[in-house]
């Protein structure tokens, strides 16, 4: 069996260190992403849902599309978004905008993420 010298103990340990590093910072920056992920999917699917129930009971009026938003907002308690909303009624349709920032702090850099979405209800 062969020993295994200093140098090469040395080595092993700041590969270590590095691999260590490396994980360390994949979790710091996974922990920020996720929830803006999760932020992001969920109002994919409020959109969704929102569509769907216009194909049931279609919008009659910019009041009901509201009420349809505030709903979903408020079942997935994101009612403090409702200022990153938008909607417009044209030619006969009417268009649910959505649009936010964050920012994701990636130790050396703040990265701005854009969510911009929008769908429309006829």
């Amino acid at each position: 069996m062969k020993a295994i010298g200093r140098h090469e103990q040395k080595g092993s340990a700041i590969l270590n260190v590095i691999i260590l590093l490396l994980v360390a910072y994949g979790i710091f920056v996974g922990v920020q992403y996720a929830p803006i992920m999760i932020e992001s999917r969920t109002i994919d699917a409020m959109l969704n849902s929102i569509a769907q129930s216009n194909q049931t009971v279609p919008a009659e009026n910019m009041e009901s599309v509201e009420s349809m938003l505030n709903n979903q907002l408020y079942i997935n308690e994101m009612t403090d978004m409702r200022d990153s909303f938008d909607i417009d009624y044209r030619d006969r349709a009417y268009t649910i905008r959505v649009n936010y920032e964050r920012s994701l702090n990636l130790g050396f850099d703040q990265k701005t993420l854009k969510y911009q979405k929008s769908m429309t209800l006829r």
